[in-house]
């Protein structure tokens, strides 16, 4: 399996959400290849820690982002071409994102939640986009998702949901477009983790890495395994939740709508134990 074409020693990469994380594992692993890496993230602390981290890695730039401001965004990408003026950036990452406790019927916290989660994803594809295309050459566009975004869970998180959803949607519609500009050359990939140990998950107030978490580097070696696959859906597992079942779970959500049932059936009482079959007759 061969590398892709767009993680080329001499190129660079940006990260949006790079000082921790899934982000800032991948930022260690493009720099290992060579490449020169420009990350960004509105955490100030973060952003220190990640320059340390970073310090002896290679060639990085290290600024502060807010995804969700447009006039930030600009900023940022006239600092790293300040920065790297003449390098050819060929991935792109854009993986900033939060959570939250929200509820569907309320509208607190569904500001915040969607303007990092969704408009930042399309603050900094379309920003930098210009960038992937220009030079001709091989180039990658990753946005996160999540599994939330397809399966969309009840409970505290619908804002979440509905923003990864989203994220899934214009990803989606951008890879399909960029698939029939035939002067692309970009890439379109969406990363959807599983369960991973980052700040979303705790990792930021020092608690240890549960059993059934990947780390996010392991996230990352996947995610390449993935892209050099020629994947567009790059679904993670986790220590938990095999492949399998994850695909169980998201044909028996698209089900709902095929086979009239309920709203989100896998959590309603009437279709409990049917939906506990049909995992198990996938998954054994």
């Amino acid at each position: 399996m061969s590398a892709h074409a767009a993680i080329k020693a001499g190129n660079l990469a940006v990260i949006s959400g790079g000082a921790s994380g899934i982000g800032l594992a991948a930022a260690k692993y493009y720099l290992g290849q060579g490449m020169k890496v420009a990350i960004g993230d509105r955490n100030e602390s973060s952003l220190q820690s990640a320059t340390k981290a970073l310090s002896d890695k290679g060639e990085s730039y290290i600024g502060l982002l807010d995804v969700t401001d447009q006039n930030s965004v600009t900023a940022f990408r006239k600092s790293v071409f300040e920065k790297f003026g003449g390098t050819k950036l060929t991935v792109l990452m854009a993986n900033a994102g939060v959570g939250g406790p929200t509820k569907a019927s309320t509208s607190d916290g569904w500001d915040r939640i969607l303007s990092t989660n969704f408009y930042g994803v399309v603050n900094v594809s379309q920003a930098f986009l210009p960038d992937l295309k220009e030079h001709g050459q091989s180039a990658l566009l990753i946005n996160t998702g999540s599994k939330q975004g397809i399966t969309t869970p009840p409970g505290t998180g619908p804002a979440y949901n509905v923003s990864k959803a989203a994220v899934k949607v214009f990803t989606e519609s951008l890879a399909h477009e960029l698939r029939e500009d035939k002067s692309s050359k970009v890439d379109v990939k969406l990363l959807i983790p599983g369960w991973v140990h980052t700040g979303l998950t705790g990792a930021a107030d020092g608690k240890p890495k549960p059993d059934g978490a990947w780390t996010p580097e392991q996230t990352v070696e996947f995610m390449i395994e993935r892209i050099n696959a020629g994947s567009f859906y790059i679904l993670c597992p986790d220590n938990e939740t095999p492949r399998e079942t994850d695909l169980a779970r998201m044909e028996w959500n698209v089900n709902d709508v095929i086979q009239d049932r309920p709203a989100l059936s896998r959590w309603h009482d009437d279709y409990s134990n049917e939906f506990n079959d049909f995992v198990k007759n996938k998954t054994s």
